[in-house]
């Protein structure tokens, strides 16, 4: 994260275009015209990561070795808005694709419960 501290506006935006193009590159050696089919982006980096997603330094990736407060760090599917589910790394049971996809498994399943379409319940 040290990398993105103490730069000014402008030196981030900048930042965060080189990092684009850096990463649109590498993928367009597998897809050659994905840049021209991009009608809209938005970059994150590890600034946007610990400002929205509450990210310890921003981190991605295992969860980081500080001490978490208490068991669960990390909300379950529920929000506090009727119908509003939040699903992916920032939920339990954390980061990486298969956690990130159980996440997803859950939450279709509760709602699937609350709708009565699940043969079984999961615990509120």
């Amino acid at each position: 994260m040290n990398e993105w501290e103490n730069l000014s506006r402008k030196e981030y935006l900048k930042k965060k275009e080189e990092y684009f193009e850096f990463i649109i590159n590498k993928i367009s050696k597998i897809i050659p015209e994905i840049k021209d089919s991009i009608d809209h982006k938005e970059i994150g980096t590890p600034k946007t990561h610990k400002k929205f997603l509450g990210r310890f330094e921003g981190s991605y990736g295992p969860i980081p070795n500080k001490k978490l407060l208490g068991l669960l760090p990390m909300p379950f599917n529920t929000t506090n808005v009727k119908n509003l589910y939040c699903v992916g790394d920032s939920c339990f049971p954390g980061q990486g694709l298969n956690a990130v996809a159980f996440s997803g498994y859950a939450c279709a399943h509760k709602v699937g419960s609350q709708l009565k379409i699940n043969s079984s319940k999961l615990p509120d």
